[in-house]
């Protein structure tokens, strides 16, 4: 009999957990799916839409834009065999189509002619999107979108999802109300069952045993888990502060908008992110600006930022940008000069030219960004500000101070 029940257990926690994994997305990337941005993971970033499938358990796909797409050419040449060895039009059509689109948006050369086109088994193979499986979360340094890179649609869509998180409907306080009583509920069954069973699985054949621990870790872990952290509830949509160690390994401070969080992941928007960048410098001329880590997809294309003086032994390095940027370091010839000084727009900053014809020079710019980062890699230390609430009692308590000081 108590295998019986204990069979029964197991069949009703696998139904629900298949339903309920049916729908699960992360609610963080909930928010940002569909969405332009770039991913940062290892020593890459890959820019692209954002494609999250229910059941991936935080994973998902940069799908990248036309302009990111590796090497068109293989994947036409692909088209074009498999019409040769299928004699399936579709196809052709397709290669067709795609060579007509790739041309008006320059990705191919106007004269590329689909009949000449020469089928290889050495061609590099084409790439049209980068898949993270949600074992490679804990590789991911940050998802984030620039601003400055958004469509004016987007940027109005961007201003109403703000908008919903700075205050809230009552419908969608109530709907985060249920979600988070869901959360709570769910744990509490969990913990239940696992108390009621743990007797009875010491004496459960294998099989049984497995099946009901499966369905208990499956249900633990399914989208009504979406942990409730009170630390965190009572910070949406405040400013709050986060430490982040980065890419280069440098422990780094933000501040933004707490959009919302996950069991993998934190919404925070309104960042002024720090974007590390590396300028070649011949004589006094930049002649490249490129980011510290290798892009896939798309490039942002990096604004006239600095200008370099080079006359009666100095070195001058000028800020023409309407932005701070901070410099870091002059390299030149295995010589390394650290500078680590915020320039404001128009301020310059000048050194003993005792330099090479070629040097690199290591600075920072600041865009503005909405950034998911992983909660592995980023924790919220604190709020930024007051809340109501909150400032009420401090306003309470120093007014009251100032009261004693008065008659002391």
């Amino acid at each position: 009999m108590p295998f019986f029940y204990l069979t029964i257990i197991a069949v009703v926690l696998s139904v629900i957990y298949a339903i309920i994994d049916m729908f699960s997305i992360d609610r963080v990337l909930k928010l940002v799916r569909e969405t332009k941005a770039f991913v940062f993971i290892e020593n890459e970033v890959h820019f692209g839409k954002l494609h999250i499938p229910p059941r991936s358990g935080g994973g998902f796909e940069v799908v990248y834009t036309e302009e990111g797409i590796e090497n068109p050419q293989t994947m036409i040449a692909f088209l074009i065999e498999n019409y040769h060895e299928t004699r399936n039009k579709k196809f052709w059509e397709k290669a067709v189509y795609l060579t007509d689109y790739f041309k008006k948006k320059g990705i191919l050369p106007k004269d590329f002619d689909i009949n000449k086109v020469k089928i290889s088994a050495w061609n590099p193979p084409s790439l049209v999107s980068r898949k993270i499986y949600s074992s490679e979360v804990g590789k991911i340094w940050m998802i984030i979108s620039f601003i400055d890179l958004l469509s004016e649609k987007e940027k109005k869509a961007r201003w109403k999802r703000l908008s919903s998180i700075y205050s809230p409907s009552i419908l969608k306080k109530l709907y985060r109300k249920v979600q988070n009583s869901l959360g709570y509920v769910k744990d509490k069954i969990t913990a239940s069952l696992t108390a009621q069973s743990a007797t009875l699985l010491k004496v459960a054949p294998t099989d049984l045993q497995k099946t009901l621990q499966d369905a208990q870790t499956k249900i633990a872990t399914s989208f009504i888990t979406t942990t409730y952290d009170a630390l965190l509830e009572n910070s949406i949509g405040r400013l709050v502060t986060v430490k982040f160690k980065d890419i280069d390994g440098e422990e780094k401070f933000y501040q933004g908008v707490l959009g919302e969080y996950s069991d993998k992941y934190i919404y925070i928007l309104d960042v002024d992110y720090r974007l590390q960048l590396e300028a070649k410098i011949k004589g006094d001329q930049i002649i490249n600006i490129y980011p510290t880590v290798k892009f896939y997809g798309f490039r942002p294309k990096i604004p006239e930022t600095l200008k370099i003086e080079r006359k009666d032994g100095k070195f001058t390095i000028i800020n023409i940008s309407s932005k701070p940027v901070r410099i870091e370091k002059l390299i030149s010839s295995g010589k390394e000069i650290n500078i680590f000084k915020v320039l404001w727009p128009q301020e310059k900053i000048q050194l003993t030219d005792e330099f090479q014809e070629e040097a690199t020079l290591q600075f920072e710019i600041s865009l503005e960004s909405d950034v998911v980062w992983p909660r592995s890699k980023a924790t919220i230390i604190g709020l930024g500000d007051y809340p109501p609430s909150l400032l009420k009692r401090v306003l309470e308590d120093f007014e009251l101070i100032e009261k004693v000081k008065k008659i002391t």
